[in-house]
């Protein structure tokens, strides 16, 4: 038997098919986006105005949370936007 002082190869993790999936984002929502933009909110002044945090606003626009329906019903009166045309991935 021979030794060795060099160290082991570490093993390969396994690749397992939800892994590829595991940071995956929803879809951007555009349109969300663009409202607040062309309204000149900050997302942090969204926020305020509708009784959220800025980390809210930008997980809504970045689709990984779904809005409650209070949160909805703001944002449409704010934005002047149907809910539809805001989440159109709902």
């Amino acid at each position: 038997m021979k030794w060795s002082m060099s160290k082991p190869n570490p093993k390969k993790k396994k690749s397992f098919p939800c892994d590829e999936f595991r940071n995956l984002k929803g879809s951007r929502r555009v349109r969300l986006i663009a409202e607040r933009k062309s309204k000149g909110y900050t997302q942090a002044q969204l926020g305020a105005l509708v009784g959220c945090s800025a980390s809210m606003i930008s997980s809504l626009e970045l689709g990984k949370v779904n809005p409650s329906i209070e949160i909805s019903i703001q944002l449409e009166e704010i934005l002047s936007t149907p809910f539809f045309e805001l989440f159109s991935d709902l």
